[in-house]
């Protein structure tokens, strides 16, 4: 049978050419979504050099922690790592112990704070502004440029990329924006590393060491305790003296790459995060289409050789001997199409991480390198496809009776089997209990949910398309029949004869169409039902908001306060944080607010407690990331701050939306004093009932100048955010759908290029009956038409579904959901399913048509 199947392979190769095409993209599509994916789990290299380059060892705080759940057998640890630095508590202690360390010849204390330099487009948010002591300096090293050295608090030095932003050279006056306020001072010098302009990711800011520690919100604390050693001294031996004498023998002593210093490194961590969990959504899409497509078009390639199969059968081949042909072919065929995809994929993982940092959705720097396990399990699951797909296409081949061989008519009888009906009700039902399922997700869980619902449905809808597509291709032909007399007639009875033939070409079109519209709907729907929700809750007549800079220090929101007509100033920050649920640590985030102006500014519904216990250490949550949580009123929790700082919290209050603020929302001097250097990213202005608007917003639109800021009136910045939220919807649609809508384009064409080698005969029998080449090219386009309408239909149905449950599950959130039906969207996506059809049915037609002679006499229209 080998030999057999290897010879079929040789001989009719373009059989097989649409399942090679299907199983090689589909390979390559898995292989290039599970590298990227695995690549996140590694760390990319530094772009430059790095804060602690010129250390010989670093004392930092452990920069990770570990939460426990559960008891005995089936207790499990969950390790998370912080996103920002976190700090060294009483530091000058820590130092001294150092610096009486033999080997040690300085110690530095890296004190950092948010020090944002107003003027040209130092705010530029690629960079993190960032300000040192001096005496930080030596630790990269930075070596001055221009200039001198800061003398005194009037006095800086700018990193030579900075000062090239904001415009800035030695001697002149600029404005600095730190936690203490706005300052202006000159331009003393301009320093760089060798060969380098500064630190990548950090805009930095040198102050003389008195002035840093004076800036600082909180001077007992600081990033870390670099070492310079001595001369000859032994780094690893000097290492391990330090760890002995440390005070705390929770802190670190690192050399080498362990002492940090990378100013991106947590940023690209979280990153790297996100995109993981985005990829693996993706992979989840990409894994479904791919095998749906595969197994869809084996068993229709086999479905295809009928009477070939029937003729072995009369020649004398045995059941056993057909299957075990069938299964070699797809064997060796699905062996040499993983190999040619996992290639592609190789390629493709690099285009996709090429286009995921182009959206900004990935660190610039983002690589992935080729992963061997990943294509082989990659590989594995192409031969697997291959293999599966075909089977029981195989076991239906091997019942072919040999006098199948003589039969003319390619009516179908037997629309349902056995296995149909068992696997259609299966799903079915896994359909209904996911839909409730999805009810209650909440807005986080509904986008996973509605994927892997939409699935489902698809592979129950392909399961009863026996029963499905009669009834709908009359439904789309009756019309084509009433006023095409013929070709619309003729091409609906071509489709209900060969239901398989209608049902394999209609099922690409269905996967594009329900995974699109299921996407595009929840993605529309989230966006639309949190602008709705913001719209609703926002009572604030004027915003200022820090424009992606450090925040708004305390002086700048006295500032504004006293703004005359201004009846109330609520500052607002966002920050992020890891939540510790009853058995999951959730990456979440918090924001900080000022509980007694808040109720002049934002109007939260509150479902549980009350908004008055906002203070100390409670907080208010939403109710979604509650239900997620497992938190309820009165429940104590904990929270770990972007640096690891672990706080004790009580639950105060559940609300039913945030209103565009974070998830949870601790009262502001709660986390000014678990973070002191938080600034506020927001203020919201309440303005008096007599107040000159116009002069108010000009008054704080000249004060959030100062400070870097941007003003804003209530429409205009609720226009902003609907603008943002759109945007952001729009790449994550593009990233989720790309590749995988490419895969179903190039399927839709496959399967109807497939199809149309079916169809060659009737074509002839056509031109023989006296059809010309207009009437044969109507008859196959209305069929074509009649094709997509059915899979658009399916499709719609089940992203319909699916957007009920989605629908139930924002409601429960903010004023309701919002569902604006995305007519355009859907339309470019069965407009974009119809071109390719056609096109995929009408050029193999033309060139059967070159050679299906000439009619025998004139038909009529």
């Amino acid at each position: 049978m080998l030999s057999l199947a290897l010879s079929t392979l040789r001989t009719r190769w373009t059989l097989f050419a649409g399942s090679f095409i299907a199983l090689a993209l589909g390979v390559a599509l898995i292989a290039g979504t599970g590298q990227v994916l695995d690549a996140t789990r590694g760390t990319s290299k530094p772009a430059g050099p790095g804060r602690y380059d010129a250390a010989a060892v670093v004392v930092r705080a452990g920069q990770s922690f570990t939460v426990g759940f559960g008891t005995g057998d089936g207790a499990y640890d969950q390790r998370q790592t912080a996103t920002s630095p976190h700090r060294i508590e009483d530091v000058r202690r820590v130092a001294d112990a150092v610096r009486a360390v033999p080997g040690v010849r300085q110690v530095v204390i890296d004190r950092s704070l948010p020090a944002r330099v107003v003027a040209g487009h130092a705010g530029d948010t690629a960079a993190r502004p960032v300000g040192h002591g001096w005496s930080n300096a030596r630790l990269t090293p930075f070596h001055l440029v221009r200039g001198h050295a800061p003398a005194g608090d009037g006095q800086m030095v700018l990193a030579a990329s900075l000062a090239e932003r904001a415009g800035a050279d030695v001697g002149d006056r600029v404005a600095v924006v730190t936690p203490r306020g706005r300052v202006r001072m000159t331009v003393a010098g301009i320093a760089a590393p060798s060969g380098k302009d500064g630190v990548p990711g950090e805009a930095t800011v040198f102050f003389a060491d008195d002035t840093a520690r004076r800036l600082s919100a909180d001077p007992d604390r600081a990033d870390a305790v670099a070492v310079l050693a001595a001369p000859g001294t032994s780094v690893t031996a000097l290492a391990g003296r330090i760890r002995a004498a440390l005070p705390d023998q929770s802190l670190k002593a690192g050399t080498g790459t362990a002492k940090g210093g990378d100013p991106t490194a947590a940023a690209r961590t979280a990153a790297l995060g996100d995109v993981a969990t985005l990829l693996a959504v993706m992979a989840v899409l990409a894994g479904f289409v791919s095998v749906f497509v595969v197994s869809g078009t084996f068993a229709f390639a086999v479905a295809r050789r009928g009477r070939e199969l029937a003729l072995l059968r009369t020649v004398g081949a045995t059941p056993p001997q057909v299957r075990r042909m069938i299964m070699a072919e797809s064997a060796v065929l699905g062996f040499v199409a993983s190999a040619a995809g996992c290639g592609i994929g190789i390629f493709g993982g690099r285009l996709l991480a090429a286009v995921l940092s182009y959206v900004g959705m990935a660190p610039e720097d983002f690589d992935v390198p080729v992963s061997p396990l990943i294509l082989l399990l990659s590989f594995g699951t192409g031969l697997g496809v291959a293999l599966l797909g075909v089977f029981a296409a195989s076991r239906r081949a091997a019942k072919v009776r040999p006098a199948e061989a003589v039969r003319e008519s390619a009516v179908e009888t037997r629309v349902m089997t056995t296995g149909r009906w068992i696997t259609g009700s299966l799903f079915l039902a896994l359909s209904v209990l996911l839909l409730v399922l999805l009810g209650k997700a909440g807005a986080d869980g509904a986008m996973v949910i509605s994927l892997v619902l939409t699935e489902i449905l698809v592979v129950t809808m392909v399961a009863f398309a026996p029963l499905l597509v009669p009834p709908l291709v009359r439904l789309a032909t009756f019309p084509l029949a009433a006023v095409t007399r013929a070709t619309g007639a003729l091409a609906g009875d071509n489709a209900r004869a060969a239901v398989r033939r209608t049902a394999s070409a209609a099922a690409p079109v269905m996967v594009t169409v329900a995974v699109a519209g299921s996407l595009v709907g929840v993605t529309t729907a989230s966006t639309a039902t949190a602008i709705a929700d913001d719209r609703a809750h926002l009572t604030a007549d004027a915003v200022v908001a820090a424009d992606g800079g450090p925040g708004l220090p305390a002086a700048a929101l006295r500032e504004l306060s006293a703004v005359p007509g201004v009846r109330a100033a609520s500052p607002a920050v966002g920050t992020s944080g890891f939540l510790v649920g009853s058995d999951v640590v959730m990456a979440g985030g918090i924001g900080a607010v000022d509980p007694a102006t808040l109720p002049g500014v934002i109007r939260l519904d509150t479902v549980k407690g009350s908004l008055d216990d906002l203070r100390g250490d409670a907080i208010a949550v939403t109710r979604s990331l509650a239900g997620q949580l497992g938190w309820r009123v009165g429940d104590e929790a904990e929270v770990y701050l972007a640096d690891a700082t672990k706080v004790r919290v009580k639950v105060a209050a559940v609300i039913g939306s945030s209103a565009g603020l974070p998830p949870v929302l601790f009262p502001r001097d709660a986390l000014v004093r678990h973070a002191p250097d938080t600034m506020a990213d927001t203020v919201y202005l309440s303005l008096a009932p007599d107040a000159d608007r116009a002069a108010v917003e000009a008054a704080a639109g000249r004060i959030a100048d100062a400070y870097g800021a941007v003003a804003h009136d209530r429409d205009d910045w609720l226009a902003l955010r609907a603008s943002a939220a759109q945007q952001e919807g729009r790449v994550l649609l593009l990233v989720l759908l790309g590749t995988a809508m490419l895969y179903t384009g190039i399927a839709i064409a496959n399967t109807l290029v497939m199809a149309a080698g079916e169809r060659a005969e009737g074509i002839a029998l056509l031109r023989r009956l006296g059809a010309t080449r207009r009437q044969v090219l109507r008859t196959v386009g209305w069929e074509t038409l009649t094709v997509v309408a059915v899979g658009g239909v399916l499709g719609v149905f089940a992203a319909g579904v699916t957007m009920l449950g989605v629908i139930r599950a924002l409601s429960g959130t903010g004023v309701g959901a919002e569902f604006p039906v995305p007519w355009r969207e859907m339309g470019a996506v069965l407009g974009g399913c119809l071109v390719v059809a056609l096109l995929a049915t009408l050029v193999p037609t033309l060139i059967q048509l070159r050679s299906a002679g000439r009619p025998a006499a004139s038909a009529g229209t």
